[in-house]
């Protein structure tokens, strides 16, 4: 069985992730689809609207084929990291034949010609980015500038510039990149990359697809400001959206303002020795952090004290969730150095040979117990369970679960949990929600 597999977030699922997966069929040929989806915390650094199994039986309703997990320890780090984790995961499966992003340009001739530069690193370049982070830039900006700078002066030439350079400018068109270069350093030559373009949803604009868009972030926007699911429920596939509302009907959303209120504290009085053992916290950017967060009322006005040009505010709120969650700086760099230690399937189409072509990897699959007795043999394999639990609780808390199922839940690690099966995408639907 061929599996083409879509490293994503989906908070929340909708219309545009379902095109991509069927894009991703049509264009790798491949039987079914295989989602790496991120933990309960969003690369942002900010929990995601609902948790990883709800997110991940949307997705399979949506027509995937199984969701495996990033580790928290690597959702909530930077494109580089996130994209190594992720395809490490990807290579880690015999029968993956193809990797498919969605990226703003469309273009995969250009994506893999810019990869390949960064891929060798030329001293050049290399040189230009120090030059341009000594003057105070953030790391992206400055390789925008650098990348700018090295075609201008005519040490490095592009088949199409102008789409090159739009590359390290779309977040989207970045993580494509460091997916390709990932395989690049990964040395995986089975793996051929793919990309749909992102179809973007603006009024009056003629889509040559035939149901609605809008973005995740738009459609969490209008929630968290309505406190009302109905309003989205165009934008979202009629299953997925169930499943969706299903679980909203019964849980909260994450309490951001209760985030923002336990960050203020850990930073208020965590010391600045153990602040800068966590991930991305380096240059002293430690003492930043706890002398804004002493100085600010709230999270918005720490966050505008903090954030500058060399920090962007994304990169702040993954500094700040690295701290929260306890993501150690020497435990995510492992990702480059060490085998991938386990991947935890949390939901599957209960087909006999979708099943069997996932148990075909070159590293511990997590489908039942069993599995994860056998998987956790090693100290980095310890450490991503046991941080995976800390953080799950910790969504639970923002989420302000029901205590009979804090306890349930308390009572089960996560790499324990058994996969869910799902024989027929109409079981995981509930029929009572209002139409």
């Amino acid at each position: 069985m061929k599996l083409c597999a879509i490293i994503c977030e989906y908070n929340p699922f909708h219309n545009g992730h379902k095109y991509h997966i069927e894009e991703s069929l049509k264009k790798s040929g491949c039987d079914a689809v295989l989602c790496i989806m991120n933990s309960n915390f969003s690369q942002r650094g900010e929990p995601t609207i609902v948790d990883k199994k709800v997110r991940s039986l949307m997705a399979v309703a949506g027509g995937a084929s199984a969701v495996v997990c990033i580790p928290t320890y690597f959702s909530c780090t930077n494109a580089e990291t996130f994209a190594m984790s992720a395809v490490k995961i990807a290579c880690s499966f015999n029968e993956v034949t193809h990797l498919s992003f969605g990226s703003e340009c469309g273009d995969i001739e250009s994506i893999v010609e810019l990869a390949n530069f960064l891929y060798k690193e030329p001293v050049f370049y290399k040189n230009a980015i120090k030059k341009y982070l000594s003057e105070g830039y953030s790391l992206g900006l400055s390789k925008v500038k650098a990348l700018n700078e090295c075609i201008n002066n005519k040490e490095v030439s592009f088949k199409n510039p102008k789409t090159i350079l739009q590359l390290l400018s779309a977040p989207n068109n970045i993580l494509a990149v460091e997916y390709v270069r990932a395989l690049l350093k990964l040395k995986n030559k089975k793996i051929t990359p793919i990309t749909v373009k992102r179809q973007e949803a603006y009024e009056g604009y003629e889509l040559d697809i035939d149901f609605k868009l809008s973005s995740a972030t738009e459609i969490r926007q209008a929630i968290t400001k309505s406190k009302r699911i109905w309003n989205i429920r165009k934008y979202i596939p009629a299953k997925s959206y169930y499943i969706f509302a299903s679980h909203l009907k019964e849980n909260n959303l994450p309490d951001h303002e209760l985030w923002g209120k336990i960050a203020l504290y850990k930073l208020r009085t965590t010391s600045a020795e153990k602040l800068k053992q966590n991930y991305d916290v380096v240059e002293g950017f430690e003492n930043k952090l706890i002398y804004s967060a002493r100085e600010s009322a709230n999270f918005d006005d720490f966050l505008e004290r903090t954030v500058s040009k060399r920090y962007s505010s994304n990169r702040v709120k993954r500094i700040i969730a690295s701290c929260l969650l306890n993501l150690k700086a020497n435990v995510t760099k492992k990702i480059f150095k060490e085998p991938l230690p386990f991947v935890k399937v949390v939901a599957c189409k209960k087909d006999k040979k979708l099943i069997a072509s996932l148990k075909n990897a070159t590293c511990p699959v997590v489908m039942r117990r069993l599995d994860a007795t056998n998987a956790l043999k090693n100290d980095f394999a310890k450490e991503l369970s046991v941080v995976e639990d800390q953080a799950n609780a910790f969504y639970d808390l923002l989420i302000d679960l029901p205590e009979n199922k804090q306890i349930k839940k308390a009572d089960n690690s996560d790499i324990f949990e058994k996969t869910i099966f799902v024989e027929n995408e109409d079981y995981i639907l509930n029929k009572t929600i209002m139409e």
